[in-house]
């Protein structure tokens, strides 16, 4: 085998095994997609009285003032691996933006090894902890809710949830969650109980909450923040599956193109070696048959000039 030939291959076999290692990859994040996609089918229902609940602390500003008003912590829900498209860009250039808010205090949580190893160096005025996880297991609400005991070691009067929320395989978007702190919570409440009764009001609601004993609104607090976090979670791991099937479908055309052109050269080169040989081989045969019928040169020794 010449060298050529042997190197056309090698390359092609270095695709095909590639090819594999891509695929296998794909068929894995689809099969987490398809868990993620149960996960997140009732997010609408779960999160109704979450909505009623904390929505309309600061629904009124927008986020500079929101930034600049209140004490801020961000979770930030990043992505355990990379090639799932620009996820965790989205979230860096969204928190850039909120940090060059002057006058803002802000503190910064992520969840996923890729922040990890990007926020410290991004915003390390900020940065504050990672929470890592191997995605193994799917979260649980007693994971959110172990989660959300510990934001409470930094001071805060609001936390945003910054995350990617599912809208189809190709398609995600960047979203947020504004959650009020404990005492945001129940002065708000205390605000929402003294207004008079109006369409679309949390009069009755407020009320209604109020009425209860303060450890009964202290467990609805704490689980409905919970619940927020863990659909946050939730939805940007089935972002992070959906994007990076996109991604690597894209790779495996990308590898397939690379294997077939690859595959033509070591045939053609092949082919090419087979007619050299065989071409070899004719033109020896046929001076062998010419030799055996006279027709080639004669010397009767091999010292004499032939005539």
């Amino acid at each position: 085998m010449s060298g050529k030939l042997k190197f056309y291959k090698e390359k092609l076999e270095g695709y095909r095994k590639f090819y594999q290692i891509v695929n296998t990859i794909k068929k894995i994040a689809l099969s987490k997609f398809q868990v993620g996609i149960a996960r997140t089918k009732t997010r609408d229902y779960t999160l109704r009285y979450s909505k009623k609940a904390f929505d309309s602390t600061f629904s009124a500003m927008d986020e500079d003032a929101l930034a600049k008003n209140f004490q801020s912590l961000y979770l930030s829900v990043g992505t355990n691996r990379g090639n799932c498209g620009p996820l965790n860009s989205a979230n860096y250039r969204y928190l850039a933006k909120a940090f060059e808010v002057e006058g803002s205090n802000a503190s910064l949580v992520v969840i996923g090894k890729k922040p990890h190893d990007a926020c410290p160096r991004l915003f390390p005025d900020q940065y504050k902890v990672t929470c890592l996880n191997d995605d193994k297991f799917s979260k649980s609400i007693v994971w959110a809710n172990y989660l959300s005991e510990h934001l409470d070691v930094y001071e805060h009067e609001r936390l945003q949830i910054v995350f990617n929320r599912f809208n189809s395989a190709a398609s995600q978007f960047h979203s947020v969650y504004n959650l009020p702190s404990w005492d945001k919570f129940v002065e708000n409440l205390g605000a929402s109980a003294e207004t008079e009764p109006a369409e679309n009001s949390n009069y009755r609601f407020a009320n209604a909450i109020l009425d209860m004993d303060e450890e009964d609104v202290k467990d609805f607090y704490s689980f409905h923040r919970s619940l927020v976090i863990l659909n946050a979670v939730s939805e940007n791991e089935l972002s992070e599956h959906a994007a990076r099937i996109v991604a690597v479908e894209g790779q495996l055309t990308n590898i397939a193109e690379l294997r077939d052109e690859a595959q033509m050269l070591f045939n053609k080169t092949r082919q090419g070696a087979i007619t050299s040989a065989l071409i070899e081989i004719l033109s020896a045969m046929t001076a062998m048959a010419d030799a055996q019928k006279g027709s080639g040169i004669k010397k009767s020794e091999f010292w004499v000039t032939s005539a």
